[in-house]
C-alpha cells in the first residue's frame, strides 16, 4: 500500500515537472516545496539555483555556448559540431535536473503523508526520511529549524540525490563524449549562483567526481546560510529566466500549472470521443 502511495505521488510529480525544457516549471516546484516547508527544506531552494545556473551555462546560447561560438566563428562546420556536443551534454544535465525535481517532490510529500508509518523507511532511505520527518514536524509546530538542523536536512537530501540520481546521470552524459576538448570544457565549469558573494566562483577540477560535487554542494549551502535565506530566495530573479509572478507567488504558479494540465487532459479526452 505504501509503495502504491509513493508511486502515485511520483507519477504526479512526473507530470508536474514537464519535459526536459520546462526548467521554469521545475523551479516553481522547488519553490513550492521550500515555501510549504516553512522555509525548512533548503535543498529545494538551492536546487532551484542549480537549475537556473545550468540553463545559463550549458545551453548553446549560454556562457559556454558563446565561448565555443566565438572560438570557432570562422569555421561553421566545426562550430556546429561542437555546439551539437554541448547540446547533448545540456540535455543530459536537464534530464538529471528533472529527475532530481521529481524525486524531491515525491520524497517530500510521501514523508508529509506517510513518514511515520511502519515500512516508510523501506521506500525513502531512512536517513532522508528522518530528516524530512523533522522538516514536517517543525512546519506543523510553526518552528524554524536552526542552522545545524537545516544543514543536516540539506546534506541528507543532497547526498541521497547525488548517489541515486545525479551520479548515474552525469556518468551517462560523460560517457557520450567523443571530443576531448569539449569534455574538458564541460567537466571544468565555473559555477556562480546568484547569491554568491561577488568574488566567489566554484571551479571544478572534475564535475564528474561525486566527492567534489558533494564538497561544493555543502559549500553552496554554507554560503546560502551566510547570505540569509530571504536573500537566497529573492536572488532567483537575477537569472532573468523566470516570470516574476511565478517567483512571487509559487502557490498560484503551481495552481496555474495544475489547471493547465487538467485542461489539456480534458481536451485529450474530448478528442478521443470525436
Amino acid at each position: 500500500m505504501l509503495r502504491q502511495c509513493y508511486d502515485a505521488i511520483k507519477a504526479e510529480a512526473d507530470v508536474l515537472a514537464g519535459d526536459l525544457y520546462d526548467i521554469p516549471r521545475r523551479v516553481v516546484l522547488f519553490r513550492h516545496l521550500h515555501c510549504d516547508s516553512g522555509g525548512n527544506h533548503p535543498f529545494s531552494l538551492i536546487a532551484a539555483h542549480g537549475a537556473l545556473w545550468g540553463l545559463g551555462y550549458f545551453e548553446s546560447g549560454g556562457s559556454l555556448g558563446r565561448l565555443i561560438a566565438q572560438r570557432y566563428c570562422l569555421n561553421a562546420d566545426e562550430k556546429a559540431y561542437r555546439l551539437g556536443i554541448l547540446q547533448d551534454f545540456a540535455e543530459g544535465f536537464r534530464r538529471v535536473n528533472r529527475q532530481v525535481c521529481v524525486d524531491t517532490y515525491a520524497n517530500y510529500h510521501f514523508a508529509k503523508r506517510h513518514g511515520h508509518e511502519p515500512g516508510a523507511g523501506a521506500i525513502v532511505p531512512p536517513n532522508l526520511l528522518d530528516a524530512l520527518n523533522r522538516v514536517h514536524a517543525a512546519r506543523e509546530a510553526g518552528r524554524t529549524l536552526d542552522a545545524a538542523e537545516r544543514r543536516h536536512v540539506f546534506e541528507q537530501s543532497f547526498r541521497c540525490e547525488q548517489e541515486a540520481t545525479v551520479a548515474p546521470g552525469v556518468k551517462a552524459a560523460i560517457d557520450g563524449f567523443q571530443c576531448r576538448v569539449m569534455k574538458a570544457l564541460c567537466l571544468h565549469p565555473l559555477v556562480r549562483f546568484a547569491y554568491f558573494p561577488r568574488w566567489c566562483y566554484f571551479y571544478f577540477k572534475n564535475f564528474g567526481e561525486q566527492a567534489e560535487r558533494i564538497e561544493r554542494g555543502l559549500q553552496a549551502f554554507d554560503l546560502a546560510a551566510r547570505a540569509g535565506w530571504e536573500r537566497v530566495d529573492r536572488s532567483l530573479r537575477h537569472y532573468g529566466v523566470m516570470p516574476l509572478w511565478m517567483l512571487d507567488d509559487p502557490s498560484a504558479a503551481l495552481e496555474e500549472i495544475r489547471t493547465r494540465l487538467a485542461r489539456q487532459a480534458e481536451a485529450s479526452r474530448a478528442a478521443l470521443l470525436l
